[in-house]
């Protein structure tokens, strides 16, 4: 279509995916047509769809939404959580670590409102020995910062990580469980 100057494309998107994965996607968007302005919702699972649903966003980047009746979704991926590490962590070289071992471990993890907490609280329900949280915060991009302070490790999704070569952040794919989750497109 033409787009003018004055056309704003609103997008919603969880938070945790903000940092890294939108830019991209607002990177093509923008090749495509130039001259378009963008308004961010960035907000919790909960919050993006509703912003969906009132008309206050044209689409959203979602892990919620599929089984909303006014809500059209369509899965663009799947994304792993991994051990986000400072670089000079014990666990920062390992190949993979498990849930159990993050127990040794300063661990912070995502506050209970968030739809990536329920996510992982029903994914290891089945784990005898959970690690418990030292630190617990409302977003993922607190809780990188907490690990380049060398607080300890949390567990985020992947694309919550730096796609490049970060100064001091690394991560690490976790197992036993693997634990994914479903990015959507919604509108």
């Amino acid at each position: 279509s033409d787009l003018t100057s004055r056309d704003v494309v609103t997008i919603g998107c969880v938070t945790s995916a903000v940092y890294y994965f939108r830019p991209r996607f607002i990177r093509r968007y923008r090749e495509i047509y130039p001259k378009i302005r963008f308004r961010i919702i960035d907000d919790g699972a909960k919050e993006v769809q509703k912003a969906v649903s009132r008309g206050e966003a044209d689409f959203g980047i979602n892990i919620i939404g599929a089984q909303e009746p006014e809500v059209e979704y369509h899965a663009i991926g799947k994304e792993r959580f991994v051990v986000a590490c400072h670089r000079d962590h014990a666990l920062a070289s390992r190949e993979e670590v498990t849930w159990t071992e993050l127990r040794a471990h300063d661990y912070m993890t995502i506050d209970k409102s968030s739809g990536n907490r329920q996510l992982l609280d029903h994914a290891l329900t089945a784990l005898p020995q959970r690690p418990q949280w030292s630190y617990e915060a409302t977003n993922s991009q607190t809780l990188l910062g907490l690990v380049e302070a060398s607080l300890g490790v949390a567990v985020v999704p992947e694309l919550s990580m730096p796609h490049t070569n970060h100064p001091t952040l690394v991560s690490v794919p976790l197992v036993d469980p693997v634990v994914t989750r479903t990015l959507g497109l919604i509108r």
